[in-house]
């Protein structure tokens, strides 16, 4: 029962109502309270026994200081609005709170104070262009503000993607319509003929306009990398902004070829955000640079691992983490030149098996802290804007709930929760915990018995 009221009502969120006829369902009502009401009592007393099981949690984590990427957002439902803000390498949920305003004051109240209690030192910051989280980023976090790859992307497609769409249809059909009519008039048609090679021929050039768009879409993904597609080498901030500068003007040569207006100035938008995009890669690297000032790296070893170790691992974690068939084929020839290169090269032989297993970690962690996009908090909004709409509207303490079992709940396909991937240690099962927390189940209630009346029985009044 715990189980379900766990699944159902504070992941899924749902109501009270429907599960207590599911329980009806399976015959569980003679042992148990399941009414809506005793139902809700339950609900309640795990949305306030799960935000304990958090500060349990984190009061137990050791005391150190922890270098981290985040990214925030705010998400808008009715009358209040969520301020969302998450460490990017391990998902963790480091404020998630209900507010009525998104000012920088408002920001900075609640999210320093939470940092602090963390230990959370935050190294780079990565979210839409408003002004309020860039200032938040530069003032009140002390580091670069990135832009986010996907609302790059995002507004380009809306200015050219969707009109581009629009004509690519209407030109298929002026061509299927223009092939029926000369079908049915084959004889003697040249009017036909003219109109079906016009026709293919506007056809061809759409369909072709269309897949330069895309491949300078999918472009701005491929430039925003710490590696070159092309060579192992590494990508630094020059190359970056003169790569997206030359998509901008594919954009602006498809918009001109097209006469697709720019009325709200998205070629500009997207230009004014070349720089921010090319910082995503430029802290990267000084963060690649100032942990092995720290250590003390000689030359030959730097050498060899920004040349030869993080392009291999780095090219193998985006190769399993893309769904995009095309961009996969692309990261996998990236990788397989890169490990060719590791392979060959003679620094790599000269290294013991033990040195070498830890330079393999620190590249996997150092890759792993290479982000460009807010995605990760576009999808929890997603995920928040579905518990709203399914449960007609979200409290303070299941938005809390819900937190928690987001960072110490949900596993990857590691089994590794969001917390433990940020702190580095195990934590007890949530689930478990919460189980042995709870009261007691609620007995069921034992209805009257219901009297048969009979019109053929008079009872006797008395005089």
């Amino acid at each position: 029962m715990v189980a379900v009221l766990y699944s159902f009502g504070m992941e899924s969120h749902i109501g009270a109502d429907n599960l207590s006829r599911f329980f009806k369902l399976i015959r569980i009502d003679t042992h148990v309270g399941i009414s809506p009401s005793a139902l809700r009592q339950q609900l309640s007393r795990m949305d306030s026994l799960l935000p304990l099981f958090q500060q349990q949690c984190e009061s137990r984590v050791s005391a150190s200081i922890r270098s981290a990427v985040v990214a925030m957002d705010e998400t808008f439902f009715g009358d209040f609005l969520i301020l969302v803000l998450m460490d990017l390498s391990s998902g963790y949920l480091l404020l998630e709170d209900i507010s009525h305003d998104r000012r920088f004051d408002t920001w900075f109240e609640k999210a320093i104070p939470r940092l602090k209690e963390l230990g959370i030192d935050v190294n780079h910051a990565v979210s839409d262009r408003a002004k309020v989280l860039i200032k938040l980023a530069i003032s009140g976090f002390d580091c670069q503000s990135g832009a986010d790859l996907f609302h790059a992307q995002q507004d380009v497609s809306k200015w050219l993607g969707a009109t581009l769409g629009r004509r690519h249809e209407q030109a298929k059909t002026q061509l299927e319509t223009a092939e029926a009519l000369l079908q049915k008039n084959a004889d003697d048609n040249l009017a036909g003929w003219v109109q079906v090679v016009d026709a293919e021929r506007a056809f061809k050039q759409i369909q072709n306009t269309r897949t330069d768009f895309h491949e300078n879409l999918a472009g701005i993904a491929e430039d925003v990398h710490p590696f070159s597609l092309a060579s192992p080498q590494p990508n630094r901030t020059e190359q970056v902004t003169s790569n997206l500068e030359k998509r901008a003007q594919a954009f602006e040569k498809i918009a001109q070829s097209e006469a697709i207006a720019d009325s709200k100035q998205t070629l500009n938008k997207f230009r004014n955000q070349v720089n921010a995009l090319a910082v995503n890669v430029e802290v990267w690297w000084l963060w690649v640079m100032e942990i092995l000032a720290g250590l003390s790296v000689d030359e030959a070893t730097q050498t060899w691992l920004t040349h030869t170790l993080l392009p291999t691992v780095y090219w193998h974690q985006q190769l399993h983490k893309t769904q995009n068939p095309k961009q996969r084929e692309k990261y996998r020839q990236a990788w397989q030149q890169a490990a060719r290169q590791l392979q060959a090269d003679a620094f790599t032989a000269t290294l013991p098996e033990s040195e070498l297993q830890r330079w393999l970690e620190w590249a996997e962690w150092m890759a792993r802290n290479f982000h460009r996009s807010s995605s990760a908090v576009e999808g929890r909004n997603g995920y928040l804007s579905q518990m709203v709409h399914n449960g007609r509207g979200l409290t303070e303490k299941r938005l809390r709930a819900l937190t928690v079992i987001h960072n110490y709940g949900l596993q990857r396909a590691d089994r590794t929760t969001a917390a433990m991937r940020l702190f580095g240690q195990p934590f007890p099962d949530l689930f478990s915990w919460l189980v042995a927390e709870m009261d007691a189940l609620p007995l069921p209630r034992k209805g009257r018995e219901r009297a048969t009346r009979n019109p053929l029985f008079l009872k006797t009044v008395p005089a």
